[in-house]
């Protein structure tokens, strides 16, 4: 009996069925991850599902279904600010920038007595 359009696969039970599953574990898995780096980054994902689609060789009724799975997810940067000295070391303070100590003429916290 051949299929007819009304009961011809939907692409939702082509994603479950495809490969086993395969591509619907992987996307599944992929959109978690993207979700939690957005609400960790504040900037946007994106999850793409792409189905390729070849006829078979010799076979004019027959079609190769090929899937891939991707995924845009943002990264925290962790770029941090450094100096460097004339040896080529780093520094988190400027080396060539003079330090100065705050505090008290009598050495207590600034903070001492104030209630």
């Amino acid at each position: 009996m051949a299929e007819t359009e009304s009961n011809a696969t939907e692409f939702s039970e082509l994603l479950l069925r495809h490969a086993k599953g395969r591509a619907h574990d992987t996307a599944s898995k992929l959109l978690r991850q993207a979700v939690e780096a957005v609400k960790q980054t504040g900037r946007g994902a994106s999850v793409t599902v792409t189905f390729s689609i070849s006829q078979l060789k010799n076979n004019a009724r027959a079609v190769v279904v090929g899937d891939k799975v991707t995924a845009k997810i943002p990264e925290e940067k962790s770029d941090s600010i450094w100096f460097t000295d004339d040896d080529g070391g780093l520094h988190r303070n400027d080396p060539e920038q003079y330090q100065m100590n705050y505090g008290t003429a009598d050495g207590k916290s600034a903070a001492a007595g104030r209630d």
